[in-house]
């Protein structure tokens, strides 16, 4: 990676760190199946500012699930499973009455199962970060199989027609390695696929994390702060989002992946494996989605990838086979976005791109910026006030006679600062942002008003 992309890198985890307040990243690019580009950011531990680095150990989330469905694959090949056999064949669980379609692995591999999110994952981690108070039985396997039981009228759809996330179909996966090979799901991983790919310090075991010299001290955003936490460790979901590692580790990983399985001589997978992993099996809104992996189209490249989060600890891993590269990024606290948003920006960056124009995370993000502050119509008469609220804007209005707010829209079929807000009747009323670059000057032009923008929008971490 050249120097421009480097610095383009560091640019934007800066300041994306200092505006959505993450404390530590740690980013590596691979590129001509080596690490071309690792480096860490900030602090992982603020209270002794020691900083984060390329080995720095995270909570990876539901990055995991890629691990586990490898695990899968190669228990396909060896010939101890199929991922068209009936998850019934394996674990003793009620999913549902006699004569369904029924639940396949490969249901469970793509979020097809039916089920939508039981909340167990959720659960859990509030639980271990005393952020809830429930009292809902998930203490050992028994509970979570009654628990799973119970939500049988749940299923919003037949098994391979309603792509819906869910953790549980993935904890149900780790229980069928158990079941098929005769060992816990972590020692299996680490056997299988840690050890081979030369990871020696990623585990799923939280004391082998504290020990680590260099783990991240975890964050958890609230209100306007953010507070260290406990490590929202769950043993049920350990498949679902266990793994702890860094993004040195995480490269090597890609390297597998964009050698069709293979490693440095190791052959962990055949490349019809691989591919099944990467393939999109069922359409999603944001991309297809394989067995553990999906893809986005990023800068006109295929980028297969996932994120993960545990509240505390976020990251994101992709790879264009394509290109040959491949993004690592891990923090220790969660946005309110998925990481995956900064890793397409690396992975821009790496290409060459301005983040800001080509991902549209990035890109919306700089022009919502330019719109949001404060407006005052001809003399000061009549005041509004732009903010962003979510993937909208909203427009509150104000002055002698007071006022009332409405979202504003992004109108796709018109120009990039074209919006509408709806009236009462759910009609479209058009509002028009006029944006002179030069002059440094943003008109809105809005039912009977013109406003004239005074201020910019106010952040402490501008």
């Amino acid at each position: 990676m050249d120097t421009n992309a480097e610095r383009t890198v560091g640019e934007l985890v800066r300041r994306t760190m200092r505006r959505d307040r993450l404390p530590g990243v740690s980013v590596a690019v691979v590129a001509d199946d080596s690490v071309a580009y690792a480096d860490g950011f900030g602090s992982r531990d603020l209270a002794g500012n020691r900083p984060a680095t390329p080995d720095t150990l995270y909570g990876i989330g539901s990055l995991t699930k890629s691990f586990t469905a490898l695990a899968v694959m190669q228990l396909q090949e060896s010939g101890m499973l199929s991922v068209e056999d009936p998850v019934t064949d394996y674990l003793d669980v009620d999913l549902g009455a006699e004569g369904d379609e029924p639940i396949r692995l490969h249901h469970l591999l793509t979020h097809s199962s039916g089920y939508p999110s039981l909340g167990v994952s959720e659960a859990l981690i509030a639980r271990r970060l005393r952020r809830g108070t429930d009292t809902l039985a998930l203490g050992d396997e028994a509970d979570f199989h009654a628990h799973l039981a119970g939500a049988a009228d749940e299923r919003a759809a037949a098994p391979g027609e309603r792509f819906a996330y869910c953790n549980t179909g993935y904890t149900l996966l780790g229980e069928v390695v158990e079941a098929c090979t005769g060992k816990p799901f972590d020692e299996y991983v680490t056997a299988h696929v840690f050890e081979p790919l030369d990871m020696p310090r990623a585990t799923f075991d939280d004391t082998e994390f504290a020990m680590d010299d260099d783990h991240m001290t975890q964050y958890l955003r609230e209100d306007d702060d953010i507070v260290a936490a406990s490590l929202p460790i769950r043993e049920r979901s350990r498949a679902a989002g266990g793994v702890l590692t860094s993004v040195r580790e995480l490269a090597d990983y890609l390297r597998l992946h964009l050698n069709d399985g293979e490693v440095d001589g190791s052959r962990l997978l055949s490349e019809a494996g691989v591919r099944a992993l990467h393939e999109g099996h069922v359409d999603t809104p944001a991309g297809p989605y394989g067995y553990g992996w999906r893809t986005r189209r990023v800068c006109d490249r295929d980028l297969v990838g996932h994120s993960g989060s545990i509240a505390v600890s976020s990251a994101y891993a992709g790879f264009s086979p394509d290109e040959g590269l491949g993004v690592a990024v891990a923090a220790n606290a969660s946005p309110d976005y998925p990481l995956a948003h900064l890793g397409m920006g690396v992975f821009a960056a790496a290409l060459g791109e301005d983040p800001a124009e080509v991902v549209p995370f990035f890109e919306r993000r700089a022009r919502f910026d330019r719109l949001t502050g404060e407006y005052a119509s001809y003399r000061g008469i009549k005041r509004a006030y732009v903010a962003r609220d979510g993937g909208t804007l909203r427009l509150e209005l104000g002055g002698a006679l007071g006022g009332d707010g409405t979202p504003l829209v992004p109108d796709d079929d018109g120009s990039r600062y074209d919006f509408y807000a709806l009236d009462d009747a759910g009609n479209r009323e058009p509002v028009e942002f006029r944006v002179d670059d030069d002059a440094g000057d943003v008109d809105l032009l809005y039912d009977r008003w013109r406003f004239h923008k005074t201020a910019d929008a106010v952040s402490e971490f501008d």
